[in-house]
Parts: C-alpha cells; sequence; structure tokens
C-alpha cells in the first residue's frame, strides 16, 4: 500500500510535469479572483528523460489497476495530460479550490464509466459536461467538468461552475502572482507562487508555548514564498520565502539550517533516513534582504537510488515494529 501511494503521488507531481512553457492562459482565465496559491506542472521531456522513465516503469509495477481505469475511460494520465494547474484561495474557514487540467479526455467513455455509480449525476452546464457527486467523508457536493475533450476542471460543485463561467474571461487574479506565475511556469518543470502569509495557513502557530512548537513559530514571518524544480542530470531545487524584514530572514535561515543539522543527527540506523538527510546536507541557505533563498540539486541517480531504498518493501522487523504502533481500531 505505502509504495502504490509513493508512485502514484510521483506519477502524478513527477510524469505530468516537465518542458517548461508559461502556464495555459485558457486555464489560468478560470482561476478564482481571490486565488492566493497556484502550483503547476508541465509535460514534455521528463516523459523520456532518464528520472521520468524510472518513474514510468516504476508505476508499471502497480499491476492491472491502472490498466483497468485506462480501459474503462480510455485515459491514461500518463500520456493523455499535457498541464496541470491547481489554485486555492487558502482560506482555512472554506476549505477547497480548483485542478485544472489540459489534455485529452475521452468524455463520452468517462461519463459511460461514471454511469455505473448511483451517485453520479450528469448534466451540460454552460457548454460544459458537469459531472457531480457527494462525498461520502464531507457530505459534499464535488465536480468534474469537461469543456470540449481537451480541459477538466475538478472542485467543489460551486466553485467549478463559477470556474466554467469565466471560462476565456481576462485572468482576473492579483498582478504580482500573475508575474511570478509567468516567470516560473516557462523555466520551471513544476512551480508553486503564493502571497499569503504562513501565519494565515497555520492559525494555530500561536496557540500553544509547548517546545516543540517555538522553531514553528519563526514560520509566521513568511509573507510569500515561491519555488520551482527542474528534471534533468540534477534535479534542482529553488524557493525563496519573503518575510518582514532582514533580521527576520536571517533569523528563520539560522533555524532551517538548524533543522537540517537535527535531521542528520536523528538518522540513527535508519539507511533510508540517513539518505534523505544526506541530501538535506548540501541544502544551500542564504538570507539577502527580507527574503530567504533555497537551493538543492542532486544527482537525478542518486535521486532514483534514494527512491529505491525508501520504495524497498519493510523487513518483517520493520513491519513488526509498525503494527505495535497501530491503534486498537487498526488504524
Amino acid at each position: 500500500m505505502r509504495q502504490t501511494a509513493v508512485l502514484r503521488i510521483l506519477a502524478a507531481l513527477v510524469i505530468f510535469g516537465s518542458g517548461a512553457t508559461a502556464a495555459d492562459p485558457q486555464l489560468m482565465s478560470m482561476v478564482m479572483p481571490d486565488a492566493k496559491i497556484l502550483a503547476g506542472v508541465n509535460t514534455g521531456s521528463t516523459r523520456i528523460s532518464p528520472f521520468g522513465q524510472f518513474i514510468i516503469a516504476k508505476v508499471a509495477t502497480l499491476g492491472v489497476g491502472p490498466q483497468k481505469f485506462i480501459t474503462a475511460t480510455g485515459f491514461d494520465p500518463l500520456q493523455d495530460v499535457s498541464e496541470v494547474l491547481a489554485a486555492t484561495t487558502a482560506d482555512v474557514s472554506r476549505r477547497g479550490g480548483l485542478l485544472l487540467a489540459r489534455g485529452n479526455f475521452n468524455v463520452d467513455k468517462i461519463v459511460a464509466a461514471a454511469a455505473g455509480y448511483p451517485n453520479v449525476q450528469v448534466q451540460s452546464y454552460g457548454g460544459a459536461t458537469l459531472l457531480s457527486f457527494t462525498n461520502p467523508k464531507t457530505n459534499s457536493l464535488q465536480a468534474l467538468a469537461f469543456i470540449g475533450n481537451s480541459v477538466a476542471v475538478s472542485g467543489d460543485l460551486a466553485t467549478v461552475e463559477a470556474a466554467v463561467t469565466r471560462n476565456g474571461a481576462p485572468i482576473a487574479i492579483d498582478p504580482a502572482l500573475i508575474a511570478q506565475v509567468s516567470q516560473l511556469s516557462s523555466t520551471e518543470d513544476e512551480w508553486l507562487v503564493s502571497s499569503v502569509s504562513v501565519a494565515s495557513l497555520f492559525p494555530w502557530f500561536g496557540a500553544s508555548s509547548a517546545p516543540a512548537l517555538q522553531a514553528l513559530l519563526m514560520l509566521r514571518n513568511i509573507q510569500s514564498f515561491n519555488g520551482g524544480v527542474n528534471f534533468a542530470a540534477n534535479v534542482q531545487l529553488d524557493a525563496q520565502a519573503l518575510t518582514s524584514d532582514a533580521q527576520n530572514a536571517t533569523a528563520l535561515a539560522a533555524v532551517l539550517k538548524l533543522g537540517v543539522t537535527l535531521a542528520s543527527s536523528l538518522a540513527g540506523n535508519n539507511a533510508q533516513f540517513r539518505e534523505l538527510t544526506r541530501f538535506l546536507q548540501t541544502l544551500q541557505v542564504t538570507a539577502s534582504g527580507s527574503a530567504v533563498n533555497l537551493s538543492l540539486a542532486i544527482p537525478e541517480t542518486q535521486v532514483e537510488a534514494l527512491l529505491n531504498q525508501v520504495l524497498k518493501p519493510p523487513t518483517p522487523a520493520v513491519r513488526a515494529q509498525l503494527r505495535s504502533h497501530r491503534l486498537p481500531n487498526g488504524n
């Protein structure tokens, strides 16, 4: 189960990404005007890169599950998606957001497959094919809309309907965010931009004086952040956090460096953790004015080795240790 989950996440984040091109204007037009965090991945050269081929090979080990999905829907996410864009208002009082994708969607076959589920409703909305259903865990209405055969939009029903209505309209989000998206999406394989402070995302940071939270309280000084990843001979990650002033930037950089040191000291005899912390030790953290810059470059072959180590089935001793920490109800 752990291997399956990790591989599917990697497939979503990596195989969908690369061949950096500016964010799709149509997808951007559907983003909510009050969006505060946007993230995107572009497709292209990653599929044929060594790392992309490595992930594709790993996904193939999942067995017949993915193939059943492809047969039922006529949709292969490893081949049929060309761009993914995610957006959220970052409002903790109303969770949710949008996930938009450009690709090749066999809408008729997807609708036919969805018709087999009793709680799925299919209708037309604003020229789009709209599938709606109730999430049994949250009892909320969710939706998946297709605009033609090339654009898909998912999220809660009201947010998806609003996105479909905005389709093709002038982009209405914060111009500063638009500028960051334009820059990063044209140079990075995967990117993220945010104009929201960390404090607003985690209001409970200041609710406790427990020692474990003291370092986290420093994150309250982050006013915005952005970053991107490039896949090549080196997997290159660059990120920046803007704080309230130079003094807080210097303090945050010191906390991040201390965190890497502590993680290394806690690795112990865990080979997987030791390998990960070895990479973290190459993280470059610098403060410049009110900004904290992070840079990390890892040879692609070493990333493969780390993932092979992480995805290795646990030994009987490790499985026994995991079972001993389970709750009485089996969670």
